[in-house]
């Protein structure tokens, strides 16, 4: 019974969305499900689709997850055909086992044809290919990487327009915070159908921490601090956040839990870089790497982790405040911790964002310097880090400087490592080149 109690609010968002989608289904009309959820609730979006795909799945529907990534907005339907026809090869087997008829091959296109054309063309093909099996054959895009908004809104609309099949529909999602398709389906409003989960997780996760009980000790009582932390921070409750933030660090320091004291204090500095007030959040990160540097010297293994944690978002503090020069200095002396922990990633990152500091403050020397220091460590990396990594945004800032005086004649061999370490086409899709 108490296992039921504690799935019970996830179940009852599940079923929520479940019902979102039969409205979006059931009308014949529709061909985009326009579905916006907040940063928090994507992961049960996921568990959605997990459990869907599920024999046990409660819709007669088969979803396709495609994460194929947008870069060119010419080529982006093919490329998905391409990558269904490639998941399809991989589980052909399996779908002969299974008893179902797993010929189907995409269809090839005409020469000429659009790629959003082509991909229409493949998944009806597909469809019909596989009847009886599900009703609707759902294309849920789910690009990887970043994308320029105004290219994917307008690929989007051109789908929208050329869907036909009804037994075809198409699933985008969309940030709650940042929107990118609103105005796609408002001139669309026939043919989208936008629903907003309002999941409230912050409530199913404080309903989850009651039902799983044990409140009446440290642990429990720290749990549920946390959970209504978060809550209040999303919340933008500021005072009760506050309130909330002091008591569970308070807890974990009576326990010496140093990893959850630290967390008090980040959740609470991260709360208020979101809501605009860094000078809060540097004295509150502040606070977060004492805790952590007491933790160590008490030997707890993940101290050092959450100390570079804390010290890239204290970096983080001082570039929402203006205060680059401070910003460069926090980032530079991050390094040795990054270097410590073997973390090229981070280690990548910090000079990045020192090279960023120093080129705001109008320092360019100490901006290449540290560039140059970037790039000596993506040379250690390799490719799939260096791919993951911040390296074509390093890149982007010492391109700039080579538009300066000095650095001009650094361009074209800039431009050459950077393509012998990231490819052609190493310059970011997004503009992202600033913390989050």
């Amino acid at each position: 019974m108490a296992d039921n109690n504690i799935r019970a609010p996830i179940q009852r968002r599940l079923e929520r969305l479940r019902a979102q989608w039969r409205e979006f289904a059931e009308d014949p009309e529709a061909r985009l499900l326009h579905w916006v959820l907040a940063h928090d609730e994507w992961n049960l979006l996921e568990t959605f689709f997990q459990v869907e795909d599920h024999e046990s799945g409660a819709t007669p529907d088969l979803f396709l997850r495609l994460t194929t990534p947008f870069e060119e907005p010419e080529q982006y339907g093919l490329d998905v055909v391409e990558s269904l026809a490639e998941q399809y090869t991989s589980i052909r087997d399996e779908l002969t086992a299974a008893g179902a008829d797993a010929s189907w091959t995409a269809p090839r296109p005409t020469r000429g044809q659009d790629d959003v054309d082509t991909l229409l063309e493949a998944a009806a093909s597909f469809h019909a290919h596989h009847q009886p099996l599900f009703r609707h054959l759902v294309l849920v895009l789910l690009p990887e990487g970043g994308m320029p908004a105004q290219a994917w809104a307008q690929w989007v609309e051109r789908a929208v327009l050329r869907a036909r099949e009804p037994n075809v529909r198409l699933v985008c999602i969309d940030s709650r915070e940042a929107p990118t398709l609103t105005d796609v389906a408002r001139k669309q409003g026939r043919r989208v159908r936008t629903h907003v989960a309002d999941l409230d997780m912050g409530a199913a996760l404080e309903e989850v921490s009651t039902a799983a009980g044990r409140l009446d000790t440290p642990y429990g009582r720290y749990r549920h601090l946390y959970v209504q932390l978060s809550r209040a921070l999303k919340a933008k409750d500021l005072g009760r956040a506050e309130q909330l933030a002091s008591e569970a660090a308070i807890l974990a320091h009576q326990q010496k839990w140093g990893h959850l004291l630290v967390a008090s204090w980040f959740a609470l500095g991260a709360g208020y870089l979101a809501m605009g007030r860094p000078v809060e959040a540097i004295r509150t990160y502040r606070q977060a790497e004492e805790a952590a540097l007491e933790a160590h010297a008490r030997g707890e293994p993940t101290a050092l982790a959450l100390r570079l944690k804390v010290r890239l978002a204290l970096g983080a503090a001082f570039v929402s405040a203006g205060s680059y020069e401070r910003g460069a200095t926090v980032y530079e002396e991050t390094a040795p911790l990054a270097e410590q922990l073997q973390d090229t990633r981070m280690l990548l990152e910090c000079w990045r964002m020192a090279a960023y500091c120093h080129e705001m403050a109008r320092a360019p020397d100490a901006s290449w310097r540290c560039g140059v220091e970037g790039l000596k460590v993506a040379q250690r990396m390799d490719d799939e880090t260096r791919r993951s990594s911040t390296l074509g945004y390093l890149g982007e800032g010492m391109v700039r400087l080579t538009r300066t005086w000095k650095y001009r004649d650094h361009g074209e061999a800039l431009t050459r490592q950077l393509e012998k370490l990231l490819g052609p086409r190493w310059r970011p899709s997004d503009s992202r080149g600033t913390p989050s």
